[in-house]
């Protein structure tokens, strides 16, 4: 296919009149072999497969079954969501993949795509429901090779899922096809594949371990994709409806950006056409992170997603300046936005004579009363939000000019539309409209009302006190409205400000990762962006570490302009091991007592090491040696202002490791500042002296939750190194959580559709799911 692709040739053409739809077949095809790019051959062909029941009988007792009748693919299934419902899919095999595969004669399927609707059994049924499906079968890989597969059946008596173990190293493409096939090289698989199948002692993994497998890999660069291990109330989030806002609070390790990057792959999937002409955004907390989830979408073939940071929406504007807290949190207050819109409009003059203007073909006058109702109008309409001020200025413009033409024709000249439109921008009505409703600059704006006392006190009036007044004067960025040091904080007050002004384009969805940091005037600047779209709200409020960060949903999703997004509550942890988990969740009733205690779905021996120490230097370069000798990455995370003595020792020793910067990507080795260490993951952490990285936060409590987040980065091994004694809620008894105990599963609640209302959940919520029903019997 992806031959076919390169092979494509852009037709030619007419090079002037046909010059943009050739760029735009050139770009098609362009995105078109990327999309099919298999990541250097490393890219497995498919990672699953499902056996479809015959009938409604055969899906009640697993009698026969696709694979005995050896049906390999489905006629008319083409790999949209469209193509496989229950009925179509009836006894038919299907594998799935990242990508959908057609063979190059025909358009029936090799793999179907994992959005596709027939693809949705593999991560929502189980035995209680097991939605038309016989047998689930997993595929191992060790990089681009396939080296085991397990079987879970879903109907029929219970049966325990049966992993087999291959003989040898196959290219994945090569096991597409009947089991006769995959038995060419199993060696140990002498018919058919199901839960009484004969295995050679010792060449499985245990039941249920692919999934375990492929969730504790190793890894050594950027984020993966985890279509093979989506759980079924990740799938749920995955597939919501476009038209649905969603917010996830998730507990570390719950996949939760993940899952906002699936959602984003699985919307462009769904809704190609739509979201190619909105676009799709990715808002993440700094530049560090967007690169270490980068690789993520354009595995799954989607290359059209803009990946942003919230200073990087807003890059006309240079933020190089600095303010105190108090002045931070002020400018960020959502009541900055009723003060800002009160001083643009606080420079508004009603007319107070009548307007005269002289043209080449006349002379005509409006009278005062007129020219005041027609600002009266148009004011309303600014003040009811009809319309942005640059419009309002436009419409008393051309209104002005049509009460002008009146007066014409009544002397005997006929204006055309087109005369009028000139006439409107005329140096007289021009000059007339500035007197009453002047031109407006955002920055400018911005910088009078934090620099003229007598304008903020009109424009704050009964919504700012004395004392924050006094605040927000102390805090002007020095310089004229060009040359200002502005403040991250005055940044957001001048995108609303340009808002109120001109508007802001927006896009289809928008997904925000971390957003329990964003300041009130933060979530604003996005809603704009998404005001006729949908959102994806992702983050975890234990986890908020600035000043201003949320303690509740319900005031940050009514700030970014959702009030009615559903949430849901992720509190099973995958990739971080149970022994972690527990250690860091001691923190909890300290930083958000009213979240639940996170659950973790592995457990690790040993995966815990806190290691006290008088020379700090000498423990951590020794851990690192360690670590460096082992398979994955691994990362030395300490307060920011530790890091270069750290890093000094390490190249002392000969054992240079890379230091992570906000505009870097993580790396195998990475010595990260604790400041960027949210949302990235390694397999080994080495936390240095938590007392310091508490300490390097304005508030205690900032402090804890900063340590919250530094102590579950780790899916492996965490070793805490520390001089000072461990901060007392370390100490101090709490939860533990524990790992799941196999257990009979749980059917789950009705899932939802594409259609579903999921505000209709009681609460707004939906518990996780436990992890044993996806690899249980």
């Amino acid at each position: 296919m992806r031959a076919e692709a390169e092979g494509t040739q852009v037709a030619g053409g007419d090079p002037v009149d046909d010059k943009v739809t050739i760029e735009f077949l050139r770009i098609a095809r362009k995105r078109r072999i990327a999309g099919l790019a298999d990541g250097e051959g490393t890219a497995p062909l498919f990672f699953a497969r499902l056996d479809y029941a015959l009938d409604a009988r055969e899906a009640r007792d697993g009698s026969g079954g696709s694979e005995e009748r050896g049906i390999s693919g489905a006629p008319g299934a083409s790999g949209t969501c469209e193509a496989a419902g229950a009925a179509e899919a009836a006894g038919h095999r299907f594998y799935l993949g990242r990508r959908h595969v057609r063979e190059s004669a025909g358009d029936d399927p090799l793999v179907v795509d994992w959005r596709t609707d027939v693809a949705r059994p593999f991560y929502r049924a189980h035995r209680g429901d097991p939605m038309g499906v016989l047998r689930r079968r997993r595929f191992g890989y060790d990089g681009p090779e396939l080296t085991a597969f397990e079987d879970e059946p879903l109907t029929g008596p219970a049966a325990t899922p049966v992993a087999v173990a291959t003989g040898a190293s196959v290219p994945p493409g090569a096991a597409v096809g009947s089991d006769e096939a995959v038995a060419g090289f199993v060696g140990t698989v002498a018919g058919p594949v199901d839960a009484a199948a004969g295995i050679a002692p010792g060449t499985a993994p245990a039941a249920g371990g692919l999934l375990e497998r492929e969730i504790e890999r190793p890894r050594s660069g950027p984020m993966r994709d985890i279509v093979a291990t989506i759980q079924p109330e990740q799938d749920e989030i995955v597939r919501a409806d476009l038209a649905v806002s969603v917010c996830v609070q998730g507990a570390p390790g719950t996949g939760k950006t993940a899952v906002g990057l699936h959602r984003a792959a699985y919307l462009l999937f769904t809704h190609r056409e739509r979201l190619a002409r909105a676009g799709v955004l990715v808002v993440g907390p700094n530049r560090a992170f967007l690169g270490y989830i980068a690789a993520v979408l354009p595995a799954l073939g989607e290359f059209t997603v803009r990946h942003s940071t919230l200073a990087d929406l807003l890059d006309d504007v240079t933020a190089a300046g600095t303010d105190t807290i108090d002045a931070a949190s002020l400018k960020g207050d959502v009541r900055m936005a009723t003060v800002l819109r009160r001083a643009l409009h606080d420079g508004l003059y009603p007319p107070t004579g009548p307007v005269t203007v002289v043209t080449r073909i006349g002379r005509w006058t409006v009278g005062e009363e007129e020219f005041a109702g027609l600002f009266a109008d148009a004011a309303g309409g600014l003040a009811a939000g009809t319309f942005r001020y640059a419009i309002g200025r436009e419409r008393l413009a051309g209104r002005l000019a049509n009460a002008l033409r009146v007066r014409a024709e009544a002397g005997g000249h006929y204006l055309t539309d087109g005369a009028v439109r000139t006439l409107a921008r005329s140096r007289a009505v021009q000059g007339t409209v500035e007197a009453a409703w002047p031109k407006a600059d955002a920055a400018t704006l911005v910088r009078r009302l934090l620099t003229d006392p007598h304008l903020l006190a009109r424009a704050a009036d009964g919504i700012l006190d004395a004392d924050e007044q006094r605040t927000l004067l102390a805090a002007a960025p020095p310089g004229g409205a060009r040359t200002a040091r502005w403040s991250p904080a005055d940044v957001f007050c001048i995108d609303e400000a340009r808002d109120l002004i001109d508007g802001t384009v927006g896009f289809g969805h928008l997904i925000v990762d971390e957003a329990q940091d964003l300041s009130p005037m933060q979530c604003r600047a996005l809603a704009r962006r998404c005001a006729d779209g949908s959102l994806t709200v992702l983050g975890d409020l234990a986890q908020g570490t600035t000043p201003w960060a949320a303690t509740s949903w319900s005031a940050q999703l009514t700030h970014l302009g959702r009030p009615d997004a559903h949430l849901e509550v992720l509190t099973r942890g995958y990739r971080v091991p149970a022994e972690i988990l527990g250690f860091a969740g001691r923190l909890l009733p300290h930083i958000a007592a009213e979240l639940a205690v996170p659950t973790s779905a592995r457990t690790t021996p040993g995966a815990l090491t806190l290691l006290p120490t008088a020379d700090v230097a000498a423990t951590v370069t020794a851990q690192v040696a360690r670590a460096r000798a082992a398979t994955g990455s691994f990362a030395v995370i300490a307060a920011d202002a530790d890091l270069p003595a750290l890093a000094e020792a390490l190249r002392a020793a000969d054992l240079a490791v890379d230091e992570l910067g906000a505009d870097s990507t993580p790396s195998r080795a990475c010595l990260v500042p604790a400041s960027l260490a949210k949302g990235l993951e390694f397999d080994q952490v080495i936390a240095v002296e938590p007392a310091t990285i508490i300490a390097g936060e304005p508030h205690p409590r900032l402090g804890l939750r900063r340590l919250y987040v530094v102590l579950t980065r780790a899916v492996s091994d965490l070793t805490v190194i520390h001089a000072d004694p461990l901060p007392a809620a370390l100490r101090s008894p709490a939860p533990v959580p524990s790992a799941p105990v196999p257990s009979a599963p749980v059917p789950s609640a009705p899932l939802p559709e594409a259609d579903r209302d999921l505000g209709a959940i009681p609460g707004g919520r939906r518990p996780a799911h436990r992890m044993v029903d996806r690899i249980g019997p």
